[in-house]
């Protein structure tokens, strides 16, 4: 099932990122303290591959995302349907890059920077905030995992006809039960019974 993908690719995902901004905090510092050219390979390496498994997660989750869209539209009204879950997954995926960097440079502090006399900088003190909300996040995003998963596999499991709007379904009055039989008749014709 799409969901099952998504779920699993969301798993990789939080599990990645902390060890790739690890890899690339060892690469960083190891490009910084030395200046020959294995230093700078494994740095470009760390860059390019943690690029790379990062684009295969993403692109997992979007294709299992976008099949599961693509199964539950209802054809009743197809089209928009599809564009609102769209939008709704793609506001749901862009806006919280934009606060996570607003939120690095508020809570990061600048360094002390001082001129010697020599005519030297140097720069004391300061906090980077990033890798410290990279924890945090690991955490959320873990427990969501573990508190949250089941629902999205309840979701996946709920049958096409809960997605459905049902409109244009034609009422058939031919038991004349009136408004409580037509209740009964749909609820059997959605439980697939006659």
């Amino acid at each position: 099932h799409p969901l099952r993908q998504f779920m699993t690719a969301y798993k990789l995902r939080v599990t990645l990122v902390p060890i790739l901004d690890i890899l690339m905090l060892l690469a960083v510092r190891s490009y910084h303290a030395s200046t020959d050219m294995s230093s700078s390979a494994i740095f470009w390496a760390a860059v390019i591959g943690s690029t790379a498994l990062f684009s295969i997660v993403d692109s997992m989750q979007f294709n299992a995302q976008m099949v599961f869209f693509a199964h539950r539209v209802d054809p009743a009204i197809g089209g928009t349907y599809m564009t609102l879950l769209n939008t709704a997954a793609n506001l749901g995926s862009t806006w919280p890059a934009s606060i996570v960097m607003y939120m690095v440079g508020q809570l990061s502090v600048s360094p002390t920077c001082l001129m010697n006399n020599s005519g030297v900088e140097t720069c004391s003190g300061g906090v980077e905030a990033y890798f410290p909300m990279q924890l945090v996040f690991s955490v959320l995003g873990c427990a969501w995992v573990y508190f949250l998963g089941s629902k999205v596999m309840q979701l996946a499991s709920l049958p096409d006809d809960a997605w459905r709007t049902h409109l244009g379904e034609e009422d058939d009055d031919d038991d004349g039960n009136g408004e409580e039989g037509d209740i009964e008749q749909h609820q059997r014709k959605r439980l697939g019974k006659k």
